[in-house]
């Protein structure tokens, strides 16, 4: 007996859902952390800015603390280098636009397995050239995935793990 080749249609389209679910997360947590980075940097160079001088009169007031002042001074100077080096905002665009568009990818594939699910004897042609129309889509969007920094072997499999979860609740 022949497959129905619907079934592979069905198959490819929850792969490809599977897929972008997961670059999405992936590009929520990468977001994530760069906004976590740049909130942090932003703070402390605010903290050890001109107009917070009054901050570090309490530093030089007890002779305990005096060294920390010019550590701290220091290391906000250094991550504010850091930040405008490693491209920090221009990051946060990228990836907050990433994470919208896989979003509405998302959406599409989810809109394409209802309208399976309504007429299940849709017609293969029209559904094949709508899942390969979204698989470019997900390819165009995972091309401009960037080489990021803070994205590690241990997000990849935390998010991979969070995904499952999500997939295959217990």
């Amino acid at each position: 007996m022949a497959s129905d080749p619907r079934d592979a249609i069905w198959n490819e389209t929850h792969h490809l859902l599977y897929n972008a679910s997961y670059t999405e997360e992936l590009e929520t947590a990468l977001l994530a952390r760069w906004t976590w980075l740049d909130s942090v940097t932003k703070i402390a160079v605010a903290i050890s800015s001109g107009s917070a001088a009054l901050t570090g009169l309490v530093f030089w007031k007890s002779s305990d603390y005096t060294f920390l002042w010019p550590v701290f001074t220091s290391v906000s100077t250094l991550l504010a280098i850091v930040s405008k080096e490693l491209s920090v905002a221009k990051r946060l665009k990228v990836h907050a636009a990433s994470v919208s568009s896989l979003a509405a990818l998302r959406t599409d594939i989810d809109a394409l397995i209802i309208r399976m699910k309504i007429n299940p004897v849709f017609s293969i042609a029209d559904f094949e050239e709508k899942l390969l129309t979204l698989r470019n889509r997900y390819k165009v969007e995972s091309d401009e995935f960037p080489y990021d920094l803070l994205l590690t072997e241990r997000l990849r499999l935390k998010t991979q793990k969070k995904l499952n979860a999500s997939w295959h609740p217990r």
